[in-house]
């Protein structure tokens, strides 16, 4: 049974990917904007400044998400220890020539949401520590500073740190919002599956059937309903017992789903042995081919050791004076005709 939403994670996944493209779109630009209006000094010298290397990175980095989102973790931890590289560069070069922390600053607190974004709480909280010690090691590394300089990276570490802390306690709080969704989403679909042979429950089947009847009303699109029942099941159960025939609805669940589900179909378990096949977008002719191929998986193949057959009824959408009442009575009835003729029909 699928969900015909996407879950919270994909459009999580999908939100992860543009923050990629446009913090990295925008740093490339940044960069571009920079050289234009303060050209270097010299070719190629200046352009040797880790800047333009992560510029180059990041542009990697939004072409990699693109090509392989699913990795978009793995691509962005190699981008993380790209701006760690850059880092250990740029902040000796900024003491030494004196110059102002600003840009390093703002884009590092940009990164700080990210990294969280991508990683989550743990890694993220994690990534940011590193972050931080990999300042401060620099930092050590170079000092001694003038009272200017000090005050400044004193500003920019302390502001790192509350943004990270911000940011972590809103991604544990995302994080918990989708578990909880996860779990309400798990018991959503345990109720509307049938317990014994996970297909469609009787209310479930029952809300698409009418969910589709109502499309089809709007649309005047075509529509049509099997109901298929096992035959002689009853003496399954008293040759066999309730365990093995158990395991038949359960076989015949599974090939009728496995049957239409690709083609949009879905499958309920109406009551005991009886099922329905919900067809949107197929016509009559079309349904009874459908019909006629389930016949044939049912039985050419053995379910459970045993040699199985099913009757099928197929009615189809008549118009917008139509109801699922009658829909389903039409195919019903059908079903007892197949069943009167003999058992193993489709009609």
């Amino acid at each position: 049974m699928v969900s015909r939403e996407s879950t919270l994670q994909q459009r999580l996944l999908k939100s992860q990917q543009y923050v990629v493209y446009a913090a990295s779109l925008t740093y490339v630009v940044f960069v571009l904007l920079g050289a234009l209006v303060n050209p270097p000094a010299s070719f190629p010298e200046a352009f040797q400044t880790p800047k333009y290397g992560f510029a180059l990175l990041t542009g990697l980095t939004c072409l990699a998400v693109y090509l392989w989102p699913l990795w978009i973790r793995t691509v962005y931890l190699v981008a993380y220890v790209g701006c760690l590289l850059s880092l250990t560069l740029e902040i000796p070069r900024l003491l030494s020539a004196d110059l102002s922390v600003m840009q390093l600053f703002l884009w590092q607190s940009a990164n700080v949401m990210i990294s969280f974004l991508l990683l989550g709480s743990r890694w993220g909280l994690g990534a940011n520590v590193l972050t931080l010690l990999t300042i401060l090691v620099s930092l050590m590394l170079r000092g001694p500073f003038t009272g200017a300089q000090l005050a400044d990276w004193l500003t920019v570490c302390l502001t790192l740190a509350i943004t990270a802390y911000v940011s972590y306690l809103i991604m544990t709080f995302i994080e918990g919002n989708l578990l909880t969704h996860e779990e309400d989403q798990g018991k959503l679909r345990a109720a509307r599956q049938d317990a014994l042979t996970t297909v469609y429950g009787r209310g479930a089947i029952e809300e698409e059937l009418e969910r589709a009847m109502g499309y089809s009303q709007k649309n005047n699109t075509p529509m049509s309903v099997i109901v298929t029942d096992i035959d002689h099941f009853k003496s399954v159960n008293d040759q066999y017992g309730h365990a093995t025939g158990d395991d038949v609805l359960r076989a015949v669940a599974k090939r009728l789903r496995r049957a239409v589900g690709g083609g949009g179909g879905m499958v309920g378990r109406w009551g005991g042995e009886e099922f329905i096949v919900l067809l949107p977008g197929l016509a009559k002719p079309d349904a009874l081919v459908v019909a006629e191929r389930l016949r044939r998986e049912i039985c050419d193949q053995p379910l459970a050791d045993l040699n199985i057959t099913a009757s099928f009824g197929v009615a189809s959408y008549r118009g917008v004076k139509d109801t699922t009442d009658q829909l389903f009575g039409r195919a019903d009835q059908a079903m007892y005709d197949a069943k009167n003729a003999g058992r193993n029909a489709v009609r």
